[in-house]
């Protein structure tokens, strides 16, 4: 098993980092530093930045709290999808997801690559499995995603209806879901992987941890608007906050490409927040926005994600593919 694992991984390896993909993501990365570039620039050189240099250090100090509190929130849905199928320890899994999060900043996302090695050279949960883990995080996520953004298209945010309809809309995908996950044909074909999603714990942990993590990122655009004294309402905050997710999910690098975004669509999803000033002001204000957000996230992540990651290639150092001691420390089969 331990060899089959192995061989899974170094295929895996072999394809993550060919070097076509390595060379397509260090050409992403470049690109997204310039994205970067283009946001600073306007946000140095148009932006009055007094309001920042005057916020009170709680604002500051909040900002950077919910950047810490979203990445362990997204650390726990990946301890509680996985453990129906495999389950591991909760803070080490914490630990490879800072780390992960830390490795996503550099030239080439290694984040991914970081995380399989590790649950499968240390974990030996096989290459497999880790995929369809990944998958069943993807797919929790988009569904609780599109639940928010229709809740909040449809009711403005105003109300009891929204949290009414969040509530029946994240219902409604997660018995569409279990239910995919007990069709026979689906439970040969995943051979027991489809617990991830099938097993209701696993699934509400799935939505209603997102939903967490999404709310977490709200806080962090809402500090942020705060720090800039806009009068962001929640539907804006909740639509840039759900650009800002699914942006980072972009597979050509995270630096510069999420900022960028949100940066060229706050004008549109938050127009009425910023109908003050003209068209270049509105950009400034705009790009000024995104990147306090940001530098929250960044700031948390950075410093916890180096030393994460220091333990993390210890632990990676020390596996062995004939060694079975930390596998057996870790992992508990459900």
């Amino acid at each position: 098993m331990t060899d089959e694992i192995e061989e899974d991984f170094s295929s895996m390896s072999r394809k993550m980092l060919s070097p076509s993909r390595i060379a397509v993501q260090i050409v992403g990365f470049l690109v997204g530093l310039v994205l970067l570039y283009f946001c600073l620039s306007k946000a140095i050189g148009q932006a009055d930045w007094t309001l920042v240099r005057e916020a009170s250090p709680w604002l500051i100090a909040t900002l950077i709290f919910f950047g810490l509190l979203s990445t362990v929130l997204d650390g726990c849905v990946f301890w509680g999808v996985l453990r129906p199928y495999r389950r591991l320890k909760p803070i080490e899994v914490q630990g490879v997801n800072m780390s992960a999060a830390f490795l996503n900043y550099a030239p080439i996302r290694l984040g991914t690559v970081f995380r399989i090695a590790y649950h499968a050279k240390v974990d030996r949960v096989g290459v497999i499995p880790i995929l369809a883990w990944f998958v069943a995080i993807t797919i929790t996520t988009m569904a609780c995603m599109a639940s928010i953004t229709a809740a909040t298209l449809i009711t403005g945010t105003e109300g009891l209806a929204f949290p009414i309809l969040i509530s029946v809309f994240l219902i409604l995908s997660g018995l569409i879901l279990w239910g995919m996950a007990r069709i026979p044909l689906v439970q040969r074909l995943s051979a027991g992987k489809e617990k991830m999603i099938g097993d209701p714990r696993a699934l509400a942990t799935g939505l209603f941890g997102r939903l967490l993590v999404l709310a977490s990122n709200c806080a962090r655009m809402g500090t942020a608007a705060v720090i800039l004294n806009l009068s962001l309402g929640p539907r804006d905050v909740i639509l840039l906050s759900v650009v800002g997710l699914l942006a980072s999910f972009n597979p050509l690098g995270r630096v510069g490409w999420r900022e960028w975004t949100l940066a060229l669509l706050t004008p549109y999803l938050a127009a009425e927040s910023l109908k003050t000033g003209g068209s270049e002001t509105i950009d400034a204000v705009a790009s000024q926005l995104v990147l306090i957000e940001s530098a929250g996230e960044a700031i948390a992540i950075l410093p916890l994600g180096l030393v994460t990651l220091i333990w993390g290639v210890r632990r990676l150092l020390k596996s062995s593919p004939s060694t079975n001691d930390d596998s057996s420390k870790t992992i508990v089969d459900a």
